[in-house]
């Protein structure tokens, strides 16, 4: 049966639920004697309503901006819109969230990057190969008509589908040119409601996916028993009867007969370890996880089904929703002898039993025995040339030869002007970032060389500072950790081991992109964990900036008085009255 939605999204209730979801201010909730939310009038929440009810409600043109070097457009819609959008969000999310797949993770509840590979982690053994897929311009190219066709198959509400044309088809402003744009089509990120439709867009794929992996079911067994494996084995085994202490009492040999029979059973074991105890099959088997626009596709068979798969996709994303597969970024790889890259991690399978295992610490020199693993054991692992190239990118360090680990720490210039613990505190944002993203990495381990370089780089960058001329005066002044205040440290950890992913089970799985810390604006600061200097109140506290950021230019003395502009941390009423005017106490310019 359809559903209606409409009445659950111009709800009071709702509205004020969505607020408290997209705002970033933290305060106290409804004051009874003013009727105020966190200085706005109840009224206007009332107002929001009204005009959903009555139909009148025309969303403002968004904000289209690039983010730093990005391809990909950010839309920011204003905070009535924002909450507005929310709460179709948190509607739809409510009747969609029981129906979307299992192989979908991107923008859900309790699902994350984390647990996208862990799926891949201990439900893709055997996987030979891999289909890295990747949607040309997929949030701005998603088409209007179908995603209304999608919604009406769940939806017999026209009020919604009335909602959902005026926030798709809402003007674009770009920024900082001011370029006027119609919003004809996609949905760009950045809107609290593209996440959502997003999902629900390619819904369709999780399901035309679903359907293949059914039919991979139905295709036979993936591997057989290897008739000549199996035929030494039996002839080892024979051999071997003879040293079974019921076996001796019926038949004795020479002591000649013995050394040639022990001869004999190491040239078979020598020549089976060179063979696999099974051989492919007629079948195939086909995984499948997606995160947003990302997904990848495991195949356990012959590339000639990865190929054939390949083309298929790309037909229905054409035929269905108007998507381009991009031919030349969708690549299929070798899971044995090459690595796929996905969210972030290399993934690559043990290509055999023994020749990338480790020697038994059993016996002695050559007596030594290669250990046995299960063939296609699924290995994640930190990409550590990609993480110190983007570091390299940020003036962290300068790379001369990677291969040979020759990698100097350079200071950050565009830090240089910061506070000594503010620059401590980005260091150790970054550092943190990239160490609890890359929790379940197999080879977490080698992290101490991205902990070398952020370590070390943040001592380049205080010392440049302080006027101080190597790393070693700044380690002397400081510390070890770096310690520029009490209990202002980097974070330096001695132990890089690997977590479990069902260690990680019960604890947050939301997990920010490690190295988003550099693209946060230099006057966006906030110094955590002060009172307000005013009522000495610590609930709600923001910064009010003493000098106004308006009449600084892009110049280099106007980002230097931008850096080093004067703020004051206040709580929310302390900060409202100020900007109202109604505040007469002690002076705080």
């Amino acid at each position: 049966m359809k559903k209606k939605i409409y009445k659950d999204i111009h709800n009071l209730e709702r509205l004020l639920a969505a607020y408290y979801k997209v705002s970033s201010r933290k305060g106290k909730g409804v004051d009874n004697e003013t009727g105020f939310i966190d200085g706005i009038n109840l009224d206007w929440f009332s107002k929001i309503s009204g005009s959903l009810k009555d139909h009148s409600l025309r969303f403002k043109p968004i904000r289209k901006m690039y983010k730093d070097g990005s391809r990909r457009p950010l839309g920011i819609p204003n905070l009535r819109d924002k909450i507005i959008l929310k709460s179709m969000e948190m509607s739809l999310s409510e009747v969609y969230e029981p129906i979307f797949s299992n192989h979908s993770h991107g923008f859900r509840r309790n699902r994350s990057c984390h647990s996208c590979l862990g799926d891949i982690k201990y439900g893709w053994q055997g996987t030979k190969w891999f289909i890295e897929g990747d949607i040309n311009s997929y949030f701005e190219n998603i088409d209007h008509k179908i995603l209304e066709k999608i919604l009406m198959e769940t939806f017999s509400d026209r009020e919604l589908i009335d909602l959902y044309w005026k926030a798709v088809r809402v003007d674009y402003i770009g920024f900082p040119t001011g370029e006027w744009e119609k919003g004809l089509k996609g949905v760009p990120q950045g809107s609290t409601l593209s996440p959502v439709l997003s999902n629900i867009y390619l819904h369709k794929l999780d399901l035309f996916m679903e359907k293949k992996i059914e039919e991979s079911l139905e295709t036979g067994n993936t591997s057989l028993p290897n008739p000549e494996y199996k035929k030494i084995h039996s002839d080892i085994s024979n051999l071997r009867a003879y040293f079974r202490d019921s076996y001796r009492y019926k038949r004795r040999l020479s002591d000649e007969e013995t050394k040639d029979r022990i001869v004999e059973i190491k040239k078979l074991e020598k020549k089976r370890a060179k063979l696999s105890s099974r051989i492919d099959g007629p079948g195939y088997r086909i995984r499948y996880v997606r995160y947003a626009d990302d997904f990848l596709i495991g195949v356990n068979g012959n590339e000639d089904v990865c190929i054939k798969l390949k083309e298929e996709l790309k037909e229905f994303l054409w035929d269905e929703l108007k998507l381009r597969l991009d031919d030349k970024k969708t690549k299929i790889t070798s899971a044995t002898k090459s690595r796929a890259t996905f969210l972030g991690a290399n993934i690559k399978v043990n290509k055999s039993r023994t020749h990338d295992q480790p020697r038994s610490k059993k016996g002695k020199g050559s007596c030594r025995v290669v250990k046995r693993y299960p063939v296609g054991g699924i290995q994640l692992l930190v990409p550590l040339e990609y993480l110190t190239k983007k570091l390299a990118d940020q003036g962290i360090c300068r790379i001369v030869d990677f291969r040979n680990r020759k990698i100097i720490p350079t200071r950050k210039t565009a830090w240089r002007n910061l506070s000594l613990k503010d620059i401590v505190r980005k260091y150790g944002l970054v550092w943190r970032g990239i160490l609890n993203y890359y929790s379940f990495a197999d080879n977490r381990s080698q992290l101490n060389l991205i902990q070398f370089l952020l370590h070390h780089s943040c001592a380049c960058t205080i010392g440049d500072k302080m006027k101080l001329r190597s790393r070693a005066k700044v380690f002397k002044k400081f510390g070890k950790n770096l310690e520029v205040e009490k209990g202002i440290k980097f974070p330096l950890k001695n132990s890089l081991k690997k977590i479990s992913f069902r260690l990680m089970k019960g604890k947050s799985e939301t997990t920010n992109y490690p190295l988003d810390v550099f693209n946060w604006a230099l006057r966006s600061r906030i110094n955590l964990g002060e009172a307000c200097s005013i009522c000495s109140s610590t609930i709600g506290v923001e910064m009010h900036h003493r000098r106004p950021l308006k009449g600084h230019d892009s110049t280099l003395v106007g980002i230097e008085k931008s850096q080093s502009r004067k703020q004051i941390p206040l709580c929310r009423n302390c900060h409202m009255k100020v900007h109202r005017g109604e505040y007469d106490g002690r002076g705080i310019y």
